[in-house]
């Protein structure tokens, strides 16, 4: 025999325990885990889910000018580090700073025939038998430009580079770092980046055409001498420069 209103108040405990289920899987995770941005918004402050849990920024744009994102904490300094591994490559941390690696010094020396001078690799005298052999460069070079925020070389970049590749190899010993630019639009570091890859494909179509790889070594100022305030400017911001090699 069954209870007056029994059914009723069973399919009633049933909906209860369906909606406290259902709360359940939509609350908001306890501060500071998240599942997504908007769990990280609280007390004014803006800050970003990684790896289901808030930090102050994934990358540097997400903090203040003069900032660094350094493992999800904005520190105060550009290039800021701690460690080589936060430096790009070609860099090392000093002094808490990313800096240009040198490149030799008293752990890292140079290659036989190469003395290490003011960090830089030079070869050693030797006797010379060939008097009138080119040592010092008469070349002269047209910088190869770039399209914004790409590392394409265009054809003029091409024959621009063919010219020098076949002044180089009629120098036979001179050496130059190939330096990649940016123009200021964009983070140091993103310039910084990008004026390495920048330098890295001309290096790369240079040793295809013939230069020896030892004798163009790569390097990035990024946009740290970029002088253009407008697409002009800019255009000739965006370059690879041949640096003789002492």
């Amino acid at each position: 025999m069954g209870f007056p209103g029994g059914r009723s108040r069973l399919s009633l405990a049933a909906r209860l325990l369906a909606l406290a289920a259902l709360a359940a899987c939509t609350s908001t995770p306890d501060y500071p885990n998240c599942e997504n941005d908007q769990h990280c918004q609280r007390d004014g402050r803006r800050e970003w889910c990684v790896q289901r849990h808030c930090q102050q920024c994934r990358t540097t744009p997400d903090c203040a000018a003069g900032q660094t994102c350094l493992r999800n904490r904005c520190v105060a300094g550009v290039n800021a580090c701690d460690g080589d591994n936060d430096c790009l490559v070609g860099q090392m941390c000093e002094e808490h700073q990313c800096r240009a690696r040198p490149e030799c010094d008293s752990v890292r020396p140079c290659g036989q025939g190469h003395r290490c001078e003011a960090g830089h690799c030079i070869a050693a005298e030797v006797e010379d038998n060939d008097p009138v052999e080119n040592r010092g460069s008469q070349c002269t070079f047209t910088p190869p430009e770039f399209s914004f925020d790409d590392v394409a070389l265009s054809e003029a970049a091409r024959q621009t580079l063919q010219r020098a590749a076949e002044c180089i190899q009629r120098e036979r010993t001179t050496r130059y770092v190939l330096i990649g630019r940016a123009d200021p639009r964009g983070t140091t570091e993103y310039n910084l980046a990008l004026g390495e890859r920048r330098a890295r494909i001309v290096q790369r179509y240079m040793i295809s055409l013939g230069v020896l790889p030892d004798r163009l070594a790569v390097s990035s100022e990024g946009s740290e001498f970029a002088s253009g305030s407008d697409e002009d400017g800019w255009r000739r911001d965006r370059r690879v420069d041949f640096r003789l090699r002492p």
